[in-house]
């Protein structure tokens, strides 16, 4: 399977780099800064009364269009865009 999985944070580069060492994630985390939340609101989980986005899942196919989508579960079990993701693979 040729996929990557990324973070997107509302924090500082530098914040994230730090609390990825520290909690030892096995993806790059990154910051959604440069207008604040304009990924989070692309992607339509920006919460302006939290001012951060909500936790979500996505699985882009390699054109870069979303085919899984994945926010109302917290999206902290990876199990459902892994499966999103060998569906794809499979085509």
């Amino acid at each position: 399977m040729n996929a990557e999985v990324l973070g997107v944070s509302v924090d500082s580069p530098e914040h994230n780099r730090a609390w990825a060492e520290k909690a030892a994630l096995p993806f790059r985390l990154l910051s959604d800064v440069s207008p604040k939340g304009r990924v989070g609101k692309a992607f339509g989980v920006w919460d302006d009364t939290w001012g951060f986005e909500a936790r979500a899942t996505f699985v882009l196919d390699a054109h870069g269009v979303v085919r899984f989508v994945d926010a109302d579960s917290l999206a902290l079990d990876p199990g459902r865009a892994v499966d999103a993701v060998r569906k794809i693979a499979a085509r």
